[in-house]
């Protein structure tokens, strides 16, 4: 569905009932990458037991809606030394899984779901907004480089796998 109308985004904090939405979200996401040679998610990783981890491992699960549709989702995090190892901070706020649903292209949906969360992680006082993405998926990276996030460096996986780190002051 492209037009040239952008309606608002409205995001919320998930709720249970939107764990399939969520679920199809990431599922397709994964299952889109995969289709175009990137392994940076894994479509059998993504279950409905692993949305209702987030609403009870200290995550905070939002889904952006458009007229009343869920079109995109991300999880905020106050922490993540599983990636960020020893720079993990205090100061600093954690963006996950992050998707936009691929029947809404070209509306900015993306854009307005980055904006929420870096403002949501400032007005709660952290001064770094951080996020990860495969190394190898150029088009991401660009993504988030042209949305102002700095690089800070690769994390290299035992498997070989690369996570690319930004932040964003």
């Amino acid at each position: 569905m492209q037009t040239s109308e952008k309606p608002p985004i409205l995001v919320r904090r998930a709720a249970l009932e939107d764990s399939y939405k969520v679920l199809e979200l990431w599922k397709g996401s994964a299952n889109w990458l995969h289709s175009k040679g990137i392994r940076q998610w894994d479509p059998a990783y993504f279950t409905l037991e692993r949305v209702y981890e987030c609403f009870h491992d200290g995550s905070e699960l939002y889904v952006g809606e458009m007229k009343e549709e869920i079109v995109g989702t991300l999880l905020v995090g106050w922490s993540d030394p599983f990636i960020w190892e020893e720079l993990d901070n205090e100061d600093s706020g954690y963006i996950h899984r992050f998707a936009v649903s691929r029947d809404y292209l070209g509306l900015g949906i993306g854009t307005a779901l980055l904006e929420w969360a870096e403002n949501y992680i400032w007005n709660a006082g952290k001064n770094l907004v951080r996020l990860d993405c495969m190394a190898d998926n150029e088009r991401l990276n660009q993504y988030y480089q042209d949305h102002g996030f700095t690089f800070q460096g690769v994390k290299v996986w035992e498997n070989g796998w690369k996570s690319s780190l930004y932040e964003k002051i």
